[in-house]
């Protein structure tokens, strides 16, 4: 492999990363609250407005393809 010796990094550094995280006991770690405030930004304007749509037009298609699978005959289901 060409770049195996950065991969064998980048696991090495996984791998450590990993370890420590089971090693640390649970008061070095912030709470869920904390953390996720770190992360998480609250979005404003044209992308929260492209998020929502795209929410939606996921919905709109689990609805659809729950829909279809409703009206669908079942093959064993005994006929009238």
């Amino acid at each position: 492999m060409k770049n195996s010796h950065e991969t064998g990094l980048a696991l090495l550094l996984l791998g450590t990363a990993l370890l420590l995280v089971q090693v640390l006991p649970a008061r070095c770690w912030p709470d869920n609250p904390r953390l996720l405030a770190i992360f998480a930004h609250p979005v404003k304007g044209e992308a929260a407005a492209e998020g929502l749509a795209w929410r939606e037009w996921q919905d709109h298609g689990a609805a659809t393809r729950m829909a279809l699978r409703a009206s669908r005959p079942q093959l064993d289901a005994p006929q009238p």
